[in-house]
């Protein structure tokens, strides 16, 4: 039976395990990442209490909305201004869905018919072609794709980039053992897939299935090229992913 290991954070997808099983397949779980609080919380309060001098905040990651969705809960939900309120921006259903109902409305980019762009770069795109005007807030983690921040300032909008937690990676002989469990493993982060490359021979690599473009991108470019992609960092999409996968294995043998 072929066995797919899943190297994502715990809970970041969540039923994806089970869906995976649906796939007559065996299901390993090994994070390579973890996620902690930051060490100072002083700085995405002192934003929050700014919030008017904001017009809009952005978030690319569930992780990130959801750290902020909490520091606001945990401040007082009246934290949030009535009058004038900065618009948020979310990368995707997933990431706004983590708010919780927090803030106000929540815009997320319209899905077009073109090639896949990574969480960063589309959202950017759509705060441009809305006329987003700055300042605009980055709650983001320390360890983050610089795409937003930079494509909106190349167009004169300050942006104010603001750690709401902090990425932990394993050990690369943690990355090793991880790899050499099964045929097909999920990445699911730009930082885990340079971790495994790092700590992989390539010439003992198993078929990588990113979940999303802009890990993706990440792997290719060191030279581990994914075996599939998944269209959408979600379970549905990494599941399509790792099936198509799966079927060019059995093909091929």
């Amino acid at each position: 039976m072929e066995r797919v290991v899943v190297t994502a954070a715990a809970g970041s997808f969540p039923g994806l395990a089970e869906a995976l099983r649906t796939l007559d397949v065996a299901v390993e779980e090994h994070p390579l990442i973890e996620f902690r609080a930051p060490p100072d919380w002083a700085p995405l309060d002192l934003a929050l209490d700014r919030l008017n001098f904001y017009s809009a905040v952005a978030l690319t990651s569930p992780r990130a909305a959801a750290a902020l969705s909490e520091r606001i809960a945990l401040r007082g939900n009246t934290l949030w201004p009535r009058d004038n309120p900065p618009a948020v921006w979310a990368g995707g259903a997933a990431t706004a869905s983590a708010l919780n109902g927090t803030v106000g409305p929540v815009y997320t980019p319209i899905e077009r018919a073109r090639a896949p762009l990574g969480v960063a770069e589309t959202l950017a795109r759509a705060m441009l072609e809305a006329q987003v005007a700055g300042p605009v807030l980055f709650p983001c983690g320390n360890s983050r794709r610089d795409e937003l921040p930079e494509r909106l300032r190349q167009r004169g909008i300050p942006v104010d980039e603001v750690v709401c937690y902090i990425s932990v990676l394993a050990s690369e002989p943690a990355a090793r053992f991880a790899a050499g469990r099964g045929g097909v493993l999920v990445v699911a982060s730009p930082s885990v897939a340079q971790l495994l490359i790092r700590a992989c021979s390539p010439h003992s690599r198993p078929d990588l299935v990113a979940a999303g473009p802009t890990t993706a991108d990440s792997a290719r470019a060191s030279g581990w090229a994914p075996a599939g992609v998944a269209a959408h960092p979600t379970a549905d999409s990494v599941v399509a992913a790792v099936r198509a996968v799966l079927a060019r294995r059995s093909s091929h043998e």
